[in-house]
C-alpha cells in the first residue's frame, strides 16, 4: 500500500512540474479598404529613391509570384486592376506566408520606391548606393506595412500577342504571351562568366565546387508582332538545368510575371509548367 501511494505521489509531482506550451498563434487575416492602386502607388516616384509620404494610404493586390521553385528570391508580385508592383520584403520561402491569389494590404507610408532596369518597386531606403531602395527585412517596419488578406482565386492573366499590348499599366502583372515565335537561348553577363553562351537548358546551377555566383541567368528569346520579348530565369531557380521544350522556329504560349530591364521586356515564369502550349514548326516540303 506504502508502495502504491509513493508511485501515485512521484506521478503527482512529475505531473507539477510539466510545463504547457501553448500552440503559436495563427498571424490573423485581416480585411482593409483600398485608399490608392498600385498604379497611383507608382506615379509617386520621381525617377530616384522616393520616400512615400501618405499616412493614411492603403494599397491592396493580389498575389501572382512565388518563390517556392526559387525563380523569385526575397519579393513578391502583387498586383490591382490598374497595375502591379514588386514588394521587397527581404524573408524567403515567402510562399508559406504570401501564397498566389491571396489578397495583400500595403500601408506604403514611410516606405521606399526605387527602379532597377526602370522596373520600379517598394522596399525600404537602401543602403547600399547602387541600389533605389532596399529590403523590408526589419519585422516592426514588416508588421506595420504589409498585412495578409484572404485567400482567394488566382489572377486571370492578361493576354499580350504583339509589343501593342506592352504598356506601363502591364508591368509587374500576371500575363499570357500569346504566339511567341522563339528564336534562341543564351546566358546572361555574370562575373564568373561574362561572355554569354548558348543554352538549351532554362539557365545554368551553379556548381558547388566553384564560386557562388557561378549561377547564370538564362535569356530565352521570343518575337511577338512588333517586337520581341526575353524569358529570363534564375541560375538558382529548381527547374534551371531543364532543357527548354521547345526549339527555334516553334510558337509558344507561357504565362509569367513582365518585367523589364530598360528597353528589353522580360517574362519570369512561376515554374517552367507555366509554358501552356507549343506549336512545333512545320519544316518546308523540299
Amino acid at each position: 500500500m506504502k508502495q502504491f501511494s509513493s508511485v501515485v505521489l512521484l506521478a503527482f509531482m512529475l505531473a507539477g512540474c510539466e510545463k504547457t506550451y501553448n500552440e503559436p498563434a495563427e498571424i490573423p487575416l485581416v480585411t482593409m479598404q483600398p485608399t490608392m492602386t498600385i498604379a497611383a502607388l507608382k506615379a509617386l516616384y520621381t525617377g530616384d529613391a522616393t520616400m512615400v509620404n501618405a499616412p493614411s494610404a492603403i494599397v491592396s493586390g493580389k498575389v501572382i509570384s512565388t518563390d517556392k521553385y526559387g525563380n523569385f528570391y526575397r519579393s513578391f508580385y502583387i498586383q490591382d486592376t490598374t497595375s502591379g508592383i514588386e514588394v521587397k520584403i527581404g524573408k524567403t520561402t515567402l510562399y508559406n506566408s504570401y501564397s498566389i491569389g491571396q489578397e495583400v494590404y500595403l500601408k506604403p507610408h514611410q516606405l521606399c520606391l526605387g527602379d532597377y532596369g526602370q522596373m520600379v518597386s517598394i522596399g525600404s531606403p537602401s543602403t547600399d548606393p547602387s541600389y533605389k531602395n532596399g529590403y523590408i527585412d526589419v519585422p516592426l517596419v514588416i508588421s506595420r506595412s504589409i498585412f495578409r488578406g484572404a485567400q482567394k482565386e488566382p489572377v486571370a492573366p492578361v493576354e499580350i500577342s504583339s509589343a501593342a499590348d506592352v504598356t506601363e499599366d502591364v508591368m509587374g502583372t500576371w500575363v499570357l504571351i500569346k504566339n511567341a515565335v522563339y528564336v534562341s537561348g543564351a546566358t546572361q553577363y555574370s562575373r564568373a562568366h561574362p561572355e554569354p553562351h548558348p543554352i538549351t537548358s532554362w539557365a545554368e546551377k551553379n556548381d558547388p565546387n566553384t564560386p557562388e555566383d557561378d549561377a547564370i541567368y538564362g535569356l530565352h528569346t521570343f518575337n511577338i508582332t512588333g517586337g520581341s520579348i526575353a524569358v529570363r530565369t534564375s541560375g538558382y531557380a529548381k527547374f534551371a538545368d531543364v532543357p527548354v521544350p521547345f526549339a527555334k522556329g516553334d510558337t509558344v504560349d507561357l504565362k509569367g510575371v513582365l518585367t523589364r530591364y530598360s528597353s528589353t521586356y522580360q517574362l519570369v515564369l512561376n515554374t517552367d509548367r507555366d509554358v501552356v502550349e507549343i506549336r512545333k514548326k512545320v519544316e518546308a516540303t523540299p
